[in-house]
């Protein structure tokens, strides 16, 4: 008899195994959207060989806030537009600040006319 409980909170079971890689037994799966401590469980029973019992403990807990990537791929256009505010904003100031309309240059005659007051 063999029994492979792998993952094991309470009542939840997952019971995976793979074919045999090499003289190992390997599997892949993914964790339950619960949060807890969970156990390995192997139990391996057969008739003529050696009975394999372990168990070990795993906590299973949501990521800190500084556990995650600091870049994500899906936030590119993100990135993409905050740089591009920020260079529009620096290139708005340095037109603003730096940049002055030509002079105009006016030219007024003057004609100076001689009135006699009587």
């Amino acid at each position: 008899m063999f029994s492979l409980n792998l993952f094991v909170l309470i009542h939840l079971f997952v019971h995976i195994l793979k074919d045999l890689v090499n003289g190992k037994f390997k599997t892949v799966f993914k964790l339950p959207d619960v949060y807890g401590v969970f156990k390995f469980l192997v139990d391996y029973r057969r008739v003529g060989y050696t009975h394999l019992f372990d168990v070990q403990q795993v906590s299973v807990r949501p990521l800190l806030h500084t556990q995650y990537e600091r870049f994500l791929r899906s936030a590119y256009p993100y990135y993409v537009s905050s740089i591009s505010m920020m260079a529009g904003v620096f290139l708005f100031s340095f037109v603003f600040l730096y940049f002055r309309e030509p002079t105009k240059v006016v030219t007024t005659t003057t004609t100076t006319e001689t009135k006699k007051i009587k």
